[in-house]
């Protein structure tokens, strides 16, 4: 695995399970989510940049999926189709913010399940997600909770190193909606701060509902 993260052991999650992360699937689910990813890639095409998200998106989302009890097929799935609206979106409103997304992914991530033969309530749970990944809008399953904050993980990437010490923590407090992602966050983006000593004690507040 790539970067180490060094996470707060309380509340039984502990520093050495991250080095151990096996998502349990047998033979038939994995070569079904190599499909799922294969026609991810066919539907972007050239656009690296959507692909790269994407992976990047499903790694963390792996990686969550060891602390969170999600159906890990339903989940990675998702991160492979999350953001599949795009195109669609910019081709008809010449836009990729997230409303569109929104609008325009369920239908053709339900097309790509389809032709892949799953199952209808399976496809109805992924085209959920995808419905919103941006908004939180009407869903708050487990594997929604793993997508939200393995996408919010890549992105922040790109917003965060802007921002101060204070304002990073505020947002990862407001955003983040499963222990092991806000702690995955912190240790990226927060590293020997005064705030992560006080994760370390056990101090910090919940933010889960």
């Amino acid at each position: 695995m790539g970067t180490q993260y060094v996470l707060c052991p309380h509340n039984g999650f502990r520093v050495e399970d991250m080095f151990n992360i096996i998502v349990k699937m047998d033979a038939d689910q994995k070569a079904f989510l190599v499909k799922v990813r294969a026609a991810m890639q066919g539907y972007f095409g050239t656009d690296q940049k959507r692909i790269d998200h994407a992976l990047q998106v499903s790694l963390y989302a792996e990686e969550l999926l060891a602390y969170v009890d999600a159906d890990p097929v339903i989940t990675l799935a998702a991160a492979y189709l999350h953001d599949i609206g795009i195109p669609e979106a910019e081709r008809k409103h010449g836009s990729s913010s997230g409303k569109w997304q929104e609008i325009e992914g369920p239908p053709i991530a339900s097309e790509i399940l389809v032709d892949l033969d799953a199952e209808v309530a399976f496809t109805e749970q992924v085209a959920a997600i995808v419905a919103s990944h941006h908004t939180r809008n009407g869903v708050d399953s487990p594997e929604f909770r793993v997508i939200w904050d393995a996408d919010a993980l890549v992105n922040f990437a790109e917003v965060l190193p802007s921002k101060s010490e204070a304002q990073i923590e505020m947002l990862l407090q407001q955003h983040m909606v499963t222990e092991p992602g806000f702690r995955i966050a912190r240790r990226i983006f927060i590293k020997d701060t005064e705030s992560h000593r006080r994760c370390l004690k056990g101090q910090r507040p919940a933010i889960l509902p």
